[in-house]
């Protein structure tokens, strides 16, 4: 059996292992019995307290979400959904008669989320429905969601956003109450949806009062940080109680990975480098994927009866007629552990050991590339885009940006190599011979139209992809594409490292408008670098273009009653170049 055909006996595990949850679908409204359970009387949000989502859209398929209030005495319940078309009429005359009725089961053995993966052939290819959950005389929110378009159509454009890194505990979620509102197909998610703590000193404090979590409420080994199913259950409760992250859900499905603060900082398979107590810790890292799978619409293979990591494979692939393929990645439960050691001081802003360069270090995996490699070299779409969790482009500080001469990082001394220090080697930087394989074997294979997206540095950043990162060009064939970051939705860029007077990243920070300025003369490749702001990036692909608008807000620091987002920098990349021509500028 290859790989590929491995995935797809995978998604019918995950669907038979839905249906061991109890869930029944059926064409229209069903029988007068079925019938009893969607007479609700009234809306209530109160007893879907995180509100309702979809993800994983298909061409006829779907993924629906929802978390009921647990009803007192606890016990198993029946909850009843209907789907209908998003056709302007009013809620009440599109589900009176729906498309699709079905019911499911659930109870304290999944905190009361339910969970609905359809396949059917009611669903359109590039439509729009809408959705709603029925729960003893009451009826959840209305959410909406587009099926991608046909396998061989050609929808002429598509536009989505994709955002990153919301801690809750660092500001309110304007970005994403913006977000709400813009007019796109569906959200890419990359990652860092929760933080597995809520007090860690070198990146969380600076947030509004009222959005502080007290450590007390989470970690029995050490209290304020996650390490139990209790506790990411937790968590994942508070994050979707935010009124502006379910906006976003209720309006567009989301395609979800993640990255390390799912389950701990910087963490490779089930170790956790910064955790008080042991870091090597499988139980942990199975609490942090079923929490993940319970709490988020995602039609992943999961069997919770395996090892941490074996039991959950997320990396796949979205196909959007024959204009884009989109592949995502799981960049933590495969991955080799840090090239020169667990020490914050080894693995940021560090000159590298040599093993950084090592030959045979991996971050995908060897399955998980060659399906990813096979699904883009293979790919007849117009453009292939990676949804890729950390930076994929070299992050380097040269020497003479370092020490206390030019006061940019002064604790940290000029490298005795020329090349001055890599800002983290938990990124691309410190699996490098994998990056080198992995564009030039998109070079030989003559990919076009080939774009990385990124989140996780907190920072705004456009830039190429290149075979290697020594050799200053920026063109073919060095060049094999481009790579466009989008900024935290919260999380501290380092304007606010700063202003909280540490750094995560070891050595102090005096002047990080004079960083961003370091790193894009360090970073040849970097054509844009901004870390002072939040918000999310735009995507719109087209044969002929892909534009990508970088968006920010004005503040995090208090509830925007109408949150708007503006332009922070807009780039096109013509179809068949690798070029970035940045189109906010006056000539």
């Amino acid at each position: 059996m290859d790989h590929l055909e491995e995935i797809c006996v995978s998604r019918l595990r995950f669907l038979k292992y839905s249906l061991a949850a109890g869930v029944v679908v059926w064409a229209g409204t069903g029988s007068a019995e079925a019938r009893d359970l969607f007479r609700a009387s009234r809306v209530a949000p109160e007893r879907f307290p995180q509100s309702v989502a979809s993800g994983d859209p298909r061409p006829d398929g779907i993924v629906l979400w929802t978390r009921l209030k647990p009803p007192r005495g606890g016990g198993r319940v029946q909850v009843g959904y209907r789907i209908a078309p998003d056709d302007g009429r009013s809620d009440a005359e599109a589900f009176r008669n729906p498309l699709l009725s079905g019911t499911a089961r659930t109870g304290p053995e999944r905190d009361y989320t339910v969970k609905v993966q359809l396949q059917r052939p009611e669903l359109r290819p590039f439509r729009k429905y809408r959705y709603r959950f029925y729960y003893d005389g009451a009826v959840s929110r209305t959410g909406r969601f587009k099926t991608l378009p046909a396998p061989d159509s050609d929808p002429g454009r598509l536009r989505f956003a994709y955002v990153s890194c919301q801690d809750y505990t660092n500001g309110y979620y304007n970005a994403l109450g913006a977000l709400a509102r813009e007019q796109v197909d569906f959200v890419v998610h990359l990652g860092d949806y929760i933080y597995e703590t809520v007090a860690e000193e070198s990146f969380q404090g600076g947030g509004p009062p009222e959005r502080r979590i007290p450590p007390s409420a989470i970690g029995s080994g050490s209290p304020g940080e996650a390490d139990t199913l209790k506790d990411y259950r937790f968590l994942y409760r508070k994050y979707k109680s935010d009124r502006n992250l379910q906006r976003v859900h209720e309006n567009f499905a989301f395609i979800m990975t993640w990255d390390d603060h799912e389950f701990a900082n910087d963490s490779f398979r089930f170790f956790a480098p910064d955790a008080a107590g042991e870091v090597r810790d499988p139980a942990r890292r199975a609490a942090a994927n079923r929490a993940w799978v319970e709490f988020n619409p995602v039609g992943v293979y999961y069997d919770p009866s395996k090892s941490p990591l074996e039991q959950i494979v997320i990396y796949r692939a979205f196909d959007f007629g024959r204009l884009a393929t989109l592949v995502i990645t799981d960049e933590r439960l495969y991955r080799d552990g840090p090239p020169c050691g667990l020490e914050t001081s080894r693995r940021y802003v560090t000159p590298g050991c040599g093993r950084e360069r090592a030959p045979g270090r991996t971050m995908l995996g060897a399955k998980q590339k060659e399906f990813f490699l096979k699904k883009i070299t293979d790919s007849r779409s117009t453009w292939k885009i990676w949804g890729n969790e950390v930076q994929f482009m070299q992050t380097k500080v040269l020497n003479t940006f370092l020490g206390a001469a030019r006061g940019i990082l002064p604790d940290v001394p000029p490298s005795n190599l020329p090349g001055g220090v890599y800002l983290t080697l938990d990124q691309w930087d410190g699996y490098q011979a994998e990056r080198a394989e992995i564009a030039r074997r998109i070079r030989r294979a003559g990919v076009k139209n080939f774009v990385i997206i990124t989140g996780d540095i907190h920072s705004f950043a456009a830039g190429y992809v290149k075979e290697d990162y020594e050799n200053l060009s920026n063109k073919p064939p060095n060049a094999v594409g481009v790579c466009f970051v989008g900024g935290s939705v919260t999380s501290s860029n380092l304007y606010e490292i700063v202003r909280l007077g540490q750094s995560d990243t070891g050595p102090a920070v005096k002047n990080p408008a004079g960083l961003e300025a370091a790193l894009r003369v360090s970073n040849p490749h970097y054509e844009f670098f901004n870390s002072s702001t939040h918000g999310y990036n735009l995507i719109e692909v087209t044969k002929q273009e892909l534009v990508c608008t970088m968006k920010h807000v004005e503040t995090i620091r208090e509830p925007l009653k109408n949150p708007q987002a503006r332009a922070l920098a807009r780039f096109r990349v013509p179809s068949g170049r690798v070029e970035i021509q940045r189109t906010d500028l006056p000539l």
